[in-house]
């Protein structure tokens, strides 16, 4: 049974549904009273403060309500007031009246350049549903229109959810994954004078935060009287008050735990360890949350090794964050060293800051740049005194050498219980290192993630408030039958209704696998280059590493101050994570959208999935590793999609590198880490790719950025594998078989042409690239006249201007790298 924050919680989620079913089945009535009306044919009689809230959340109705004055009515009228002051606001261009018709647009219209004067994008209405809804792409707003129909559809799917489990018996999160399928594409307004790009899930998400914020503040301070403290002048003094904490914390260390890995059985290690952390940052979140006696409503973001809460300005609150950050901090030291570390801040915020733009800045940018601030002053001095003087203790328990001749090969502690590594036994390592192996294993098969209170046989440890709490990765039929003492579990990319307290997490966890079903490891991997281990190419694995460009200073300021709201940067982030964590499984097996298509390099059929893993993909970051050919296809595609998702207004840079398959994962993140900086690098809009890296024979790693080739985003796609590309395919017969109308050109000639691509243009050279075009012509049929003329033209013309002809090395590079055969010795 709730308790009263509960209670107040359920009421907020719920106290817009009336909008979907007035909309689907227009009426007379008010939402309000639809709503109420609608939810009471699942409560059973019961409910009775929940549905009077739900019908009188707004003032027309509220001011004739005859009830106490610690109705939760008042709370969650004010909680609305505060969640629509937040996202609605009225745009230039903006009408009279409301539009029944009107689709949910995409909360990337108002961003950055452009704002209210961009072009307006918006979605079909539809639910959001791993197993029944495809990957949702805005598109021009003129093109759709919701229609009753549609929302019957969704209003269908809704009632049959609360009919096979009451919205009064489902869990807070439960009810907050059933409403987030149903209403994510819904928008919260219609009114034609306002920007209509929250949707309906946002604002009562953020209804709830506000809700259950405000009832534990007036908890605190033996406040009953909520009629007094939310309505009239009395009220609105009320939101001047720093009644709110805007909550920040990040976890530093991630990629050198993730990537710090030998390469034998390296993907089940990366996959466990990336996983791992993932699920230490939510479950911290849900410690905080559970002692604050608060749902996941309040959770305004997490990924990336990054999150946000709001939560309630107390003492109490206070006194548990801190009591994290300690505990968390003792935990990592004592099983990770200082490896790993999670820098938390927050700062006090009144709801006016959240909803009024002020002279001299608005608010929720000043908030998010406060508490920005304080955590990377909280970055600088790491660790409590308390826990300094153990780390600088010799005698201490986290300085002491239990085996001076043997320590773990992957972390370096020094232990007595190092064991064999489970694919290269030839290395010993420490209990933690093998379970983070067995749990990559083991999430390769399960579908949900178990955290314990007591162990179970291969449970990795988590870091709780009160003590270790333990992780398992459980299959989904099984999830009612486990053994342990659960305290929570997760469970990814699928719906689950069953008897369990579960939270859903969107996961980025495709993995390309073998016929028996079994995963490729990177050297079957390196084989698939070409399409099949077949085909033509050389063997390599190709290494993506992206993330998105200057996202921070986004959060900060990306809107237009009088748009940068509470509601919308929590929207903007739900968006991201939408993309980085759901999306990107869609785009590797293939899927890029309605009305798009899959990049090809050579314009080879392959099979729809794409040979590559997905190592990491969360916040707005991203690592991948595959067969070389697919990676690259699969960054433009990736590129293209999030182009389309965002309109244009975020993008990000990216570096690919090209490794034999026995490189150690470690060096493959570095060197590829070092052509994404360079990308970074390349422009002041960044929007690049960095490639190659150390790729040709005899260089060394020192030599990534003397070797890189770095382009702008439109660049290599139209200008390498849209023109060079293309142009050297449709022109030029590879593979010295005979072909009546193109140029033969074996690989030697191949080589002769890039070391003079490389040399560079002075009269000399082109005199050499010239000479080495004419040669070309010697023993040619009549019908392959016509090819060597364009050869010869388009060749030379590009040579002599700088930037084609650095297009064209990378082109030819590409190529060659398509037609040398896998069996093939070279070091490039």
């Amino acid at each position: 049974m709730d308790d009263l924050c509960g209670r107040i919680e359920r009421a907020a989620l719920l106290h817009d549904i009336g909008k979907l079913v007035r909309r689907a089945h227009p009426e007379a009535k008010t939402h309000a009273a639809c709503g109420a009306a609608f939810l009471e044919r699942f409560f059973g009689g019961e409910g009775r403060d929940i549905l009077r809230a739900v019908g009188h959340h707004h003032w027309s109705d509220l001011k004739d309500l005859r009830a106490d004055a610690d109705d939760i009515s008042y709370i969650i009228y004010e909680a609305d007031n505060l969640a629509a002051a937040t996202d609605r606001r009225e745009t230039e261009e903006g009408a009279g009246g409301f539009s029944a018709s009107a689709n949910l647009q995409s909360v990337f219209y108002l961003f950055a350049d452009g704002g209210v004067h961009s072009a307006k994008e918006a979605f079909h209405l539809r639910g959001l549903d791993p197993e029944t809804y495809e990957m949702q792409m805005p598109c021009s707003s003129a093109e759709i229109r919701a229609t009753e129909a549609a929302y019957q559809d969704l209003c269908q799917h809704l009632e049959a959810n609360f009919q096979r489990r009451s919205p009064l018996e489902m869990t807070v999160g439960e009810l907050l994954r059933v409403l987030e399928g149903v209403l994510s594409y819904v928008p919260s307004s219609t009114a034609r004078a306002e920007a209509a790009d929250i949707s309906l899930y946002d604002h009562v998400r953020l209804t709830a935060a506000y809700a259950a914020a405000m009832y534990r503040y007036f908890e605190a301070h033996g406040i009953t009287d909520y009629r007094r403290c939310t309505t009239g002048d009395e009220g609105r003094a009320w939101r001047e008050k720093p009644m709110y904490l805007l909550v920040s914390g990040d976890v530093s260390g991630i990629q050198p735990f993730i990537y710090g890995i030998p390469s034998a059985g390296a993907l089940k290690s990366l996959r466990g360890r990336s996983f791992y952390l993932e699920i230490l940052l939510e479950n911290v979140v849900d410690e905080i949350l559970t002692a604050c006696g608060i749902s996941r409503s309040a959770l305004l973001y997490t990924g990336g090794g990054h999150f946000y809460l709001l939560l309630p300005n107390t003492d109490a609150v206070q006194e548990i964050l801190t009591k994290c950050r300690q505990a968390v901090n003792a935990w990592l030291l004592e099983h990770f060293g200082t490896r790993l570390y999670l820098a938390m801040a927050w700062t006090p915020c009144a709801a006016a800051e959240f909803g009024v733009t002020k002279e001299g800045g608005h608010g929720t940018q000043a908030a998010f740049r406060r508490v920005s601030d304080l955590l990377s002053a909280e970055k600088l001095c790491r660790y409590s005194e308390d826990q300094l003087a153990v780390l600088f203790s010799p005698s201490s328990a986290l300085n002491k050498v239990r085996d001076a001749s043997r320590e773990c090969a992957i972390c370096h502690t020094s232990t007595t219980e190092l064991a064999p590594y489970r694919d290269a036994s030839e290395i010993e390592v420490c209990p933690m290192c093998s379970g983070l192996y067995a749990f990559g294993e083991r999430i390769l098969a399960g579908d949900v993630f178990a955290v314990s209170e007591d162990a179970a046989a291969d449970a990795l440890p988590l870091p709780g408030l009160s003590g270790t709490l333990y992780l398992t990765a459980e299959k989904l039929a099984e999830t009612d039958d486990l053994p342990q003492t659960l305290r929570r579990i997760y469970i990814k990319n699928k719906v689950y209704t069953g008897a369990q307290l579960a939270t859903h997490l969107w996961l980025g966890d495709y993995t390309v696998r073998k016929d028996d079903g079994s995963v490729m490891e990177l050297g079957q991997l390196a084989a698939r280059s070409g399409g099949t281990e077949d085909a033509a190419g050389i063997r390599r694995l190709g290494v993506l590493r992206a993330d998105v460009d200057n996202l921070g200073a986004a959060f900060l300021a990306g809107f237009p101050a009088q748009y940068a709201t509470l509601t919308r940067t929590a929207s903007l982030s739900r968006q991201l994570s939408l993309f980085f964590k759901r999306y990107i499984n869609e785009l590797c097996r293939g899927n890029v959208g309605r009305g798009a298509e899959k990049f090809s390099l050579f314009g080879r059929e392959k099979k729809s999935e794409r040979d590559v893993h997905i190592v990491y993909s969360g916040g707005d970051d991203i690592f991948l590793l595959g067969a070389w050919d697919d990676i690259v296809e699969l960054a433009v595609d990736l590129r293209r999609a999030f182009q389309r998702f965002t309109g244009g207004k975020l993008h990000f840079s990216a570096g690919i590198g090209f490794f034999k398959d026995k490189c150690p994962v470690a060096e493959m993140a570095r060197q590829t880490g070092a052509l994404e900086s360079i990308a970074k690098g390349l422009r002041p809009a960044k929007d690049a790719v960095a490639l190659f890296g150390t790729t040709l024979s005899g260089r060394s790693a020192d030599t990534v950025e003397e070797r890189a080739e770095a382009y702008g985003w439109d660049d290599f796609i139209d200008g390498v594998c849209g023109e060079k590309i293309a142009f050297l395919r449709e022109n030029i017969a590879w593979n010295e078989a005979q072909d009546k109308t193109r140029v033969p050109f074996g690989k030697s000639k191949a080589y002769q042409l890039l070391d003079l691509l490389e040399e560079g243009g002075d009269d000399i050279q082109i005199a050499r690239f010239a000479y080495v075009l004419a040669r070309l012509a010697a023993g040619l049929h009549a019908e392959q006249k016509a090819a060597y003329e364009r050869v010869r033209s388009q060749l030379y013309a590009w040579y002599r201007d700088k930037e084609e002809r650095r297009q064209l090395r990378t082109a030819l590079e590409f190529i060659i790298y398509s037609i040398r055969e896998k069996g093939e010795n070279a070091d490039g």
